[in-house]
């Protein structure tokens, strides 16, 4: 027969179980331990798996905007000669070329300063086969236009022949602020023969509305921007018959990828 003393022994023994934190921690706090922030052993993996991951974190396709000549006010500090010396661009260099060694060494196998003038390198990391060559609308009378051409006579042409994807603003084919069908057309036609004549490895050519310019009814837009082009493109086999224009299109500046890719 169990005796007072030791029923009073276990209640006692049962009240200090109950009242103490490390029983009230284990019956209230059911939610699993937190998870830190950082993988802090990346340094002490394989270095075959290390350099897998970095090949796999480059960017995917970047929309690369182009700026030649004195319209450099969005580069930051830019050096005095850069103006004389190639292109420039506002695009973000991709992180990996300036994380650790490591990943800059495999980031250059996609990756290489492109664009200089008169063969010298040049100032915009640009992967040739999945970046997009970008001319955009810039301030100025036919300023956008004249970048353009800037750009074919004067970068090197190895560099041009490896450019696979090329956009550019409907902005080029506009006489400052005033739209005339035939001159348009005219303009579009001169500048699908410097694209013949420099950039023989393009696969993708993207025409991108120009916003400011976009009226209400933005199908009549595509309509006119769309006749322009066909137009150009009837006579580009009279002025390169060798050359075989890439599939074309209109995407408007939303739908295109990021400058981060």
């Amino acid at each position: 027969m169990v005796n007072r003393a030791t029923i009073s022994r276990c209640r006692a023994s049962s009240r200090r179980t109950r009242s103490s934190p490390a029983a009230k921690a284990r019956l209230v706090d059911k939610s699993p331990s937190p998870r830190p922030d950082t993988f802090r052993s990346f340094a002490r993996l394989p270095a075959e798996l290390r350099l897998k991951i970095w090949e796999a974190s480059v960017p995917g396709p970047r929309l690369v905007s182009i700026q030649c000549g004195s319209d450099i006010s969005e580069v930051s500090s830019p050096s005095p000669s850069v103006v004389h010396e190639g292109c420039t661009s506002p695009t973000p260099v991709p992180a990996n070329l300036h994380a650790c060694a490591e990943s800059r060494a495999e980031a250059l196998k996609a990756y290489r300063r492109s664009f200089g003038f008169f063969r010298k390198p040049g100032h915009v990391w640009f992967n040739p086969d999945v970046d997009i060559m970008y001319f955009g609308p810039r301030d100025g009378f036919m300023a956008a236009e004249s970048q353009f051409h800037t750009c074919m006579a004067l970068c090197d042409p190895a560099e041009l022949a490896r450019v696979r994807r090329l956009a550019v603003s409907d902005a080029l084919f506009w006489i400052g602020a005033s739209y005339d069908s035939m001159t348009s057309a005219t303009l579009t036609l001169e500048l699908l023969k410097q694209i013949a004549l420099r950039m023989p490895g393009l696969q993708e050519l993207i025409f991108v509305p120009w916003q400011d310019k976009v009226l209400a009814d933005e199908a009549l837009a595509l309509e006119r921007m769309t006749w322009q082009i066909q137009t150009a493109m009837q006579f580009i086999p009279r002025l390169v018959p060798s050359w075989q224009p890439p599939p074309w299109k209109i995407v408007p500046l939303s739908q295109l990828p990021s400058p981060t890719g």
